[in-house]
C-alpha cells in the first residue's frame, strides 16, 4: 500500500512539472527540470528518486552480531540533483532506513521500567534472538564525483529523524517460547551520519559511520552503529 501510494505522488509530480514545461513554452530564462524519466543524468537540475542500500550493522560499545544484523534503506525516496559539466553531481532529498542490531546469543537486551541493559539470559534458557531495531526518515546532502567513465565516489552527511524504535528479546525456557518487547525504548531523537563510498555503473559499496548514540545514554548503554554495505541505482 506504501509504494502504491508513493507511485501516485511520483506520477503527480511528473504531471505537474510537465504541466510547468508546457506553459514555459519556448522561454529559455527559467530552471529547466527534467522531468521524464526521473532518473536522468542531464547537466542541470534533476527530480532524483534512487540510491537503495542494503548493508550490515556493528557497533561500538556493545556486542552487535554483524553477520544478522542488516540495514535496508532508500536513500532518496524523492530529492533532486544538480549535475555540473565536470562530472560533480550534488543530491539532496528524503528518505527512508531501517537499522537493525541484533546482539550475539551469549546476551540480551533486557528492560526494567525505562531503563535498558545487556544482560545474560535466565539459567536454562535456549536463545533464540535479541535486538533493537530502528526506523528513520533520513534527509541526506551527498556530493559525488566521476572519476571515469564509469566510476564515481561519493560522501556526505545523512540527518536521521528516528521516528520509532524497539527491542525485541525471543528466548525457549523450560519448553516454552518468551517473548520480551518494547516500542518505547527511548531513542535518540535526531543523530547524523557520514556517508561515503564508490560506484561502478549502477552498483557500489559503502560505509556509514555515526558519532551519535543510538539510544539516550540516561536509559540504555550507549553505542553507536557503522555499517558497511551495497548501494544501487545511484
Amino acid at each position: 500500500m506504501y509504494l502504491c501510494g508513493m507511485k501516485k505522488v511520483l506520477t503527480l509530480i511528473v504531471c505537474v512539472v510537465a504541466a510547468v514545461n508546457v506553459w514555459a513554452g519556448d522561454d529559455k530564462d527559467y530552471i529547466q527540470v527534467d522531468w521524464y524519466p526521473l532518473c536522468t543524468d542531464s547537466v542541470g537540475w534533476n527530480i532524483y528518486t534512487g540510491g537503495f542500500v542494503i548493508g550490515w550493522d556493528n557497533a561500538c560499545g556493545i556486542d552487535v552480531s554483524m553477520g544478522r544484523s542488516i540495514d535496508i534503506g532508500w536513500l532518496n525516496v524523492i530529492g533532486t540533483k544538480f549535475k555540473t559539466r565536470h562530472g560533480q553531481r550534488i543530491t539532496m532529498g528524503v528518505g527512508i532506513d531501517w537499522r537493525n542490531f541484533k546482539l550475539h546469543n551469549d546476551v540480551r537486551f533486557r528492560q526494567d521500567g525505562d531503563n535498558i541493559s545487556i544482560a545474560p539470559y535466565p539459567d536454562g534458557a535456549v536463545p533464540k534472538s535479541s535486538r533493537v531495531k530502528v526506523f528513520s526518515l533520513t534527509v541526506p546532502g551527498l556530493l559525488r564525483q566521476r572519476l571515469f567513465s564509469t566510476v564515481d565516489i561519493f560522501a556526505g552527511p545523512v540527518v536521521n529523524f528516528n521516528l520509532h524504535a524497539s527491542m525485541e528479546t525471543i528466548y525457549t525456557l523450560g519448553g516454552e517460547k518468551v517473548k520480551e518487547s518494547s516500542n518505547k525504548i527511548h531513542q535518540v531523537p535526531v543523530t547524523v551520519d557520514i556517508l561515503g563510498g564508490i560506484k561502478w555503473k549502477f552498483i557500489g559499496a559503502y560505509v556509514r559511520y555515526s558519532p551519535c548514540h543510538v539510544l539516550q545514554e540516561r536509559y540504555a548503554p550507549a553505542f553507536t552503529p557503522f555499517t558497511t554495505g551495497i548501494i544501487m541505482g545511484f
